[in-house]
């Protein structure tokens, strides 16, 4: 079970930051501005783990409903 939630979370980071850096790469480059990659890569990370908690959280509450 400790495994599962290790490799979720971990997935679910690597997505968020690769999903991150190509949306900031075509915003910044839609915009004409410069793309700065740490704060790019800090909100991705910080997204992708809203989600994995959001999820935790909803698939917890579902499980006790049934």
């Amino acid at each position: 079970m400790e495994r599962s939630v290790n490799m979720k979370l971990i997935v679910t980071l690597f997505w968020s930051l690769a999903l991150g850096q190509v949306v900031g790469y075509v915003a910044t480059a839609l915009a004409g501005v410069p793309d700065p990659e740490l704060w790019t890569t800090i909100i991705s990370l910080i997204f992708g783990l809203f989600v994995y908690l959001f999820q935790a959280v909803a698939v917890k509450k579902e499980a006790k409903a049934n």
